[in-house]
């Protein structure tokens, strides 16, 4: 079970806001995403996209878009290591197959950056770890 499920991306001054929203559509397509305007090192503008995903119903609908893509598989073969000690389950998805309507992780720096807060009791590594395997593998 996850509490919920934040989605971080940036929207550079040389992108397409509506392109990186779309990206964004491809995970959540019912997130409305909260957008902060930030100035780079060279006073280009940057917008940072968050969405924030509560509720069972939208959070298992997430899962099963990562699932159709393999996503959860591969998140399963390294889980431990994606697992911060807060329980916060960390992935990044390509942003740019990401607004052609695919899901993989990212290879680069061109991201959405995904973490998952495992509910878990006690709120020990091991317990959190089989939530987080226990949920992912029946989704």
């Amino acid at each position: 079970m996850f509490h919920s499920i934040e989605l971080r991306t940036y929207c550079h001054a040389t992108e397409e806001r509506d392109r990186v929203m779309k990206a964004l559509a491809t995970l959540c397509p019912k997130c409305s995403p909260t957008l902060a305007s930030f100035e780079g090192h060279h006073r280009n503008p940057i917008v940072l996209m968050t969405c924030r995903i509560e509720g069972s119903e939208a959070i298992t609908d997430f899962w099963h878009r990562c699932k159709q893509t393999n996503l959860v598989h591969t998140i399963l073969q390294d889980i431990s290591e994606r697992i911060d000690d807060d329980g916060v389950l960390h992935f990044r998805v390509d942003k740019q197959m990401a607004c052609s309507g695919h899901i993989e992780l990212a290879r680069h720096d061109d991201v959405i950056a995904v973490r998952a807060k495992v509910a878990a009791f006690p709120a020990k590594k091991s317990a959190i770890l089989r939530a987080a395997r226990e949920y992912l593998a029946k989704v």
